[in-house]
């Protein structure tokens, strides 16, 4: 089974260093390591040219090769890193992100069962020295009415098949993996790795959560939708995402649970006045919450027009 690593990169270059070593020293080494980049981040660039002249600590190094994109974000980037790959299972970590030295051996083992089309474990956050961090029984599940729980960095005592994993931490077999839907918004989608999981759950295949399965995660990238434009992007993708994959009775449901309660990041009418007396958040970040979710409605409409079509 051959494993490929696929990196994500953008104007970290000294994160991406420390990922890319973290990658040299697994117990299981990869059979190649993915960088993808926009070609007009010179910084980055830079670092790739000085770790493609890295040397070996041990036998030999894995193969490190280099992709660019002419389009700048996520989607792009990770889009063309699946192209690129050869190996049988693909492997995803960010670039602020350090793999614990068994990953690899840890994420192979789970595809000796065949029906495992997705593998992967918890990301520990260090936030200022610390790890950030409580216990939680339920990892990465779509509830009926489409509440999340994500939970993938917190303290969790077991395997658990979940219906999707985090994107730092996450690996697909081959065939289980779609690309990233580029109707979701924003330079990093929010919410892809729900479509991803959601869309290998929707074709039989199990989704493995592993807590021993690990990488330390120094997170730069804040996703709280508090502020205009991420309050867009995550009620337009989180809405559109769920309306794909739900059943037309959990879709109406959802709808009612997002208008009328929502969740921290996806406001409904009843948190409202909490936040505007508590919190003073400003009309236009509430604005934008409920603006997303109707985006994200019109983006699922237009999308399901054309599967009819197809």
């Amino acid at each position: 089974m051959k494993l490929s690593v696929i990196i994500a990169t953008y104007a970290r270059p000294d994160d991406l260093r420390g990922a890319v070593q973290s990658l040299d020293r697994q117990t299981r080494l990869p059979d190649e390591i993915i960088v993808v980049a926009w070609k007009g981040d010179t910084p980055t660039l830079t670092a790739l040219a000085d770790l493609a002249r890295r040397k070996p600590a041990g036998p030999f190094l894995p193969e490190l090769r280099v992709v660019l994109t002419e389009k700048r974000g996520v989607t792009a980037e990770e889009n063309a890193g699946m192209r690129e790959a050869r190996g049988d299972v693909l492997c995803f970590m960010d670039d602020d992100a350090r793999a614990r030295p068994d990953w690899l051996l840890r994420l192979e083992a789970h595809y000796r069962d065949p029906g495992v089309g997705a593998a992967g474990g918890r990301d520990v956050i260090w936030l200022q020295g610390r790890v950030l961090e409580r216990e939680a029984r339920t990892v990465g599940r779509v509830h009926f009415l489409g509440r999340l729980s994500a939970n993938h960095h917190e303290r969790v005592r077991s395997l658990q098949e979940v219906d999707f994993l985090k994107g730092c931490n996450m690996s697909f077999r081959r065939e289980a993996l779609a690309p990233i839907d580029e109707r979701l918004v924003g330079v990093i989608p929010y919410g892809f790795e729900i479509d991803l999981g959601l869309c290998a759950r929707r074709k039989g295949w199990r989704i493995l959560y592993d807590p021993d399965i690990q990488v330390d995660h120094y997170p730069t990238t804040n996703y709280s939708a508090d502020s205009q434009e991420m309050a867009f992007t995550v009620n337009h993708n989180q809405t559109y995402v769920l309306l794909k994959h739900l059943a037309w009775p959990r879709k109406l449901a959802f709808l009612a649970y997002t208008f009328g309660v929502g969740d921290k990041n996806t406001i409904g009418l009843a948190r409202v006045p909490n936040l505007v007396l508590r919190r003073h958040w400003p009309a236009a970040v509430l604005k934008a919450q409920f603006a997303g979710k109707l985006a994200g409605i019109r983006t699922y409409l237009r999308g399901a027009g054309r599967r009819e079509e197809a």
